[in-house]
């Protein structure tokens, strides 16, 4: 099976490089940079210019390939690109792997809130820069678990997330942050495709939202990956990337080989 990897706010596609090689279903990925990100952003975030991105990616990758199947997989803000892009397109990959994942805020006046504390937050990263801004991102509870990986990943990840632009990251919360992005938790239902569901044990918020989903979706397998917070990929990889082997394992006789 192929992989289109899609990472976190603030992070980039080499996130994935110390997590791939143990995922041993998963020969071929590709883990490209979302917009809004990087050291030369497309600062086009917007949910349906996300998808067209994603869209993209996966036509390339598709065309360097000699085996058509492949899975999309998304983590946290990846997770939200991956889930507008199948709902946009439901035919588009043979399953989904969402890590941390969040369908959308339901409530209108939930979803402005949202967009308030976004727009606040993209003004702090205008006004102090990427460097004062990741010092403050990575003391935030969903990410100061990250502390715990291993140390030269994390080394090469801060010093990717460094390379990224004020104006990118402020126009990816603007524009594909939550409060900005649509509500599809009444499209779960229509979503066909096996979708494993990963949450860490510490992560009560997205485990909760995770355990919503897995009652919405038709063909859900959801697993919680124990001393890990949001990022259980990330903290946890060994066991993150034995969940998914059993996946795609258990579904071969779903999935086309």
């Amino acid at each position: 099976m192929n992989v289109l990897a899609l990472h976190g706010f603030t992070g980039s596609g080499e996130d994935f490089e110390g997590f791939s090689s143990r995922c041993h279903t998963l020969p071929d990925w590709h883990c490209p940079t979302l917009p809004g990100h990087g050291p030369a952003p497309q600062l086009d975030c917007c949910p349906e210019a996300t998808v067209e991105f994603v869209h993209q990616q996966l036509r390339t990758f598709h065309a360097s390939l000699s085996t058509p199947s492949h899975i999309i997989l998304g983590y946290s803000m990846g997770a939200r690109a991956a889930l507008n892009y199948v709902c946009a397109y439901p035919d588009s990959c043979d399953a989904l792997i969402l890590i941390g994942a969040n369908p959308g805020i339901e409530a209108a006046d939930d979803r402005r809130e949202r967009r308030e504390a976004d727009e606040a937050l993209a003004k702090r990263i205008e006004s102090e820069g990427i460097q004062e801004f990741l010092n403050y991102w990575e003391e935030t509870p969903l990410i100061r678990s990250q502390r715990g990986m291993d140390p030269i990943w994390r080394s090469q990840m801060i010093a990717n997330r460094l390379q990224h632009r004020a104006e990118g990251l402020a126009v990816s919360l603007r524009q594909f942050g939550q409060g900005s992005c649509p509500n599809l938790w009444p499209e779960l239902l229509k979503l066909q495709l096996p979708i494993l569901l990963i949450t860490g044990s510490e992560d009560d918020k997205y485990t909760e939202i995770a355990q919503r989903m897995r009652d919405a979706l038709p063909v859900v397998k959801h697993q919680i990956i124990q001393d890990a917070s949001h990022a259980p990929h990330f903290e946890q990889p060994h066991a993150t990337a034995a969940v998914i082997d059993d996946f795609i394992n258990y579904s071969t006789g779903i999935l086309p080989v």
